[in-house]
């Protein structure tokens, strides 16, 4: 489709036996499935995987009814949050305001504003209220605990937000002088012109954190509680050293709250994208993470923190694991995650030094005494920057091998954010962000936890397009664009990792992401992103009295950026297919069950501005009859403004939001909304 790119992962989710989850048992009269919207055009109703293989249409959101609201209690699949964003250094509202459906999209709006919040720190030495000033306001809209996922294809449509105005309106304040929307940018003197599909030049008019991700149901974003412990948990090991650590472990025969005695349970993490600038980010983040014997090796003086992401240490062995070989030989063993699959976006110019052949990269990597750089050599290594990269023919037929840039276009490189060590607030563990010092008295105010988590990401490069125009097997975790995989990660990769032998530190096995799966849009900022706001360390975008100076060049860019606020992502639609033999919809499976936990811990995952509320009903709908469900016997549901209504005493049933039966017979928290911590299209095979 002219004009469109498109996003899509899949998750593969492999499985040793059948299961009938009878979703299609409440199929409305028409034919049309509960979740698939009926303005999904008709040729979209199926899809080929990257693998072949044929999958149905189980969800989608075509967003074509304007005037959609998302506050709790109002839309069968989406609940937009009003909560402060409480990480990474956040200075930005999620308000359910910015969120609502305008000319067929979804738009997610943010806002240059201020205001002021009140919340509890419990990471004081001594945790007490805290005033802060937020000077943004964004949205951020989840299915959590309605719509989730066990393997599948998902497919969104989506315009990243960006300082995209270049035509005079009545919302912002000047036009941009951002040098890809104006197509062309001026370097000495000389004019050079910009396509659509070039690199971003200046990443500072991309000054936020779009995010479009996954995560287990069983923790909810933002809400700190339920995610404690729990994220991203993805282990199902009952091994002593890490059992104190994980909220709902292997070890515990009788976990209660309905969930399977020793079965480790998690909230791992999928980002279909998130990141704004030149380049997003893809990734899994999983737990626990591999021990300090397994990863890259630590920044040495006089190199700074901050040289592994532009991959520039002069610290051997620093910018990747495994490189150069003799950094690593004391080990005895490889080292991070093996045989992660790269490929390249081809929508981007070609650059001629980027340009890399296959052959002298295979030979390296079969004798890795030539692997003799410490810093990114395309005759030595992946363009992936990943000395362990698959080189294999991609998907088996070629002619392109994975990890190798033939045509010196964009690639996707491996991340140097491999994950952080996450403790409790009165843990005194050096690796821990701020250790409790000696002599402070503990808080006690949770069950204590130390453990590491491990990012498996890859960021790559994007054109302009992707802020102007909606962009768009074994087990595997795939991310592709406009049908061309980028990244991927096989289910291997998780549960062969290397091993030192015996005596030394073993490498915990991690289980393919098995959870269920809900989606959240979102739109972060804040100070600790890859992409920011200017004067973001002050804290208001256009800074104070003294800084940027009056007059200066810094001073007119900046307030010209700040000027294209608001800024806008726009989602077209997201659909999510699925082999129905292996792959399954619902937030409460019987593999995996999620809703006594929640019910039994409610207020870990609600406030008083982010109730639980059952919708009945909601699906989109033509005529009545995509209302009832064949089983009932008696009119169910009327269609009414577009929407499903259901008649007095019936409601949803399962994970289904068409009218089936009497609702006070069934109460369901799959169809219900609630309120945690937190975190193109995909395909997820486990």
């Amino acid at each position: 489709m002219r004009g469109r790119a498109l996003g899509a992962l899949t998750l593969l989710q492999a499985v040793t036996v059948a299961l009938d989850y009878d979703y299609e048992g409440y199929r409305s009269r028409s034919g049309v499935t509960a979740w698939v919207d009926v303005d999904t055009p008709l040729d979209a109703r199926s899809k080929k995987s990257s693998r072949g293989e044929t999958w149905d249409l189980v969800m989608s959101d075509e967003f074509e009814i304007d005037g959609r609201s998302f506050v709790p209690g109002q839309d069968h699949m989406w609940t937009a949050l009003d909560i402060p964003d409480g990480v990474n250094a956040a200075i930005g509202l999620y308000n359910s305001s910015n969120v609502y459906t305008l000319n067929g999209k979804l738009i997610n709006r943010v806002d240059e504003m201020q205001t002021n919040v009140t919340y509890f720190n419990q990471w004081l030495e001594v945790p007490d209220f805290e005033t802060s000033t937020l000077h943004y306001s964004a949205g951020m809209m989840q299915s959590w605990n309605k719509f989730c996922l066990q393997g599948g294809f998902i497919e969104v449509a989506a315009k990243l937000p960006g300082a995209v105005n270049i035509l005079p309106d009545n919302v912002h304040k000047s036009t941009t002088k951002n040098p890809n929307a104006l197509g062309e940018i001026w370097r000495d003197g000389v004019k050079t012109v910009l396509t659509p599909n070039d690199r971003v030049q200046d990443g500072a008019y991309y000054p936020t954190w779009p995010g479009i991700w996954l995560l287990g149901n069983l923790g909810r974003a933002l809400f700190s509680a339920s995610t404690t412990r729990m994220w991203p948990w993805s282990y199902n090991e009952c091994d002593p050293d890490y059992h104190p650590h994980q909220a709902i472990s292997a070890c515990d025969p009788n976990p209660g709250y309905g969930l399977h005695p020793n079965q480790g349970r998690g909230a791992p993490e999928i980002d279909i994208l998130e990141g704004g600038g030149a380049a997003i980010s893809s990734s899994i983040q999983v737990a626990p993470g591999m021990p300090d014997n397994y990863r890259r090796k630590p920044v040495e003086a006089p190199d700074g923190a901050y040289c592994i992401y532009g991959k520039a240490c002069a610290t051997p062995g620093a910018n990747f694991p495994d490189v150069p070989t003799s950094a690593y030989a004391y080990r005895g063993h490889r080292n991070w995650y093996q045989g992660l699959k790269y490929a390249a976006n081809n929508r981007c110019p070609t650059d001629p030094n980027e340009v890399q052949q296959y052959e002298p990269v295979k030979a390296v990597q079969m004798n890795p005494a030539l692997l003799t750089t410490n810093v990114y050599n395309k005759m030595q290594v992946s363009a992936g920057r990943d000395a362990s990269a698959d080189l294999g023919l991609i998907d088996g037929k070629g002619p392109a091998h994975w990890g190798i840039n033939y045509n010196g276009t964009c690639f996707p490189i491996a991340n140097g954010y491999i994950g952080a060590f996450l403790c409790d607030p009165d843990s005194k563990n050096l690796k821990c962000e701020a250790p409790r010092k000696d002599g402070v008295a503990n808080t006690n105010q949770m069950h204590p936890f130390e453990y590491q988590m491990d990012a498996i990401s890859a960021n790559w490069d994007i054109g302009h397009d992707a802020y102007t125009e909606v962009l768009g097997e074994s087990g595997y975790v795939r991310w592709m664009l406009e049908d061309a995989p980028l990244f991927e990660i096989p289910s291997v990769t998780l549960t062969k990792p290397p091993q030192a032998g015996p005596g030394k530190p073993r490498n915990p096995i991690k289980l393919p992401i098995e959870e269920p799966l809900y989606i959240i849009f979102n739109i972060a900022v804040a100070r600790a992103w890859g992409a920011t706001p200017p004067n973001a360390d002050i804290g208001p975008c256009r800074g104070n009295a003294s800084k940027p100076v009056p007059g200066t060049y810094e001073f007119n860019k900046t307030q010209n950026i700040c000027d294209s606020f608001p800024m806008y992502m726009e989602i077209e639609y997201i659909r999510v297919y699925q082999d129905k033999s292996s792959m399954f919809v619902g937030c409460d499976p019987p593999t995996h069950p999620t809703k006594q936990w929640i019910d039994g811990h409610i207020k870990w995952y609600t406030d008083a501005k982010n109730p639980m509320i059952r919708v009945d009903g909601g699906a989109t709908c033509n005529k009545d009859d995509d209302c009832q469900s064949m089983s009932s016997s008696m009119p169910s549901g009327r269609c009414v403004k577009r929407r499903c209504s259901c008649v007095t005493g019936y409601g949803g049933k399962e994970d289904n939001v068409i009218c089936v039966m009497p609702s006070n017979q069934t109460p369901d928290a799959s169809i219900s909304t609630r309120p945690s911590m937190h975190q193109v299209s995909r395909e997820q095979v486990t």
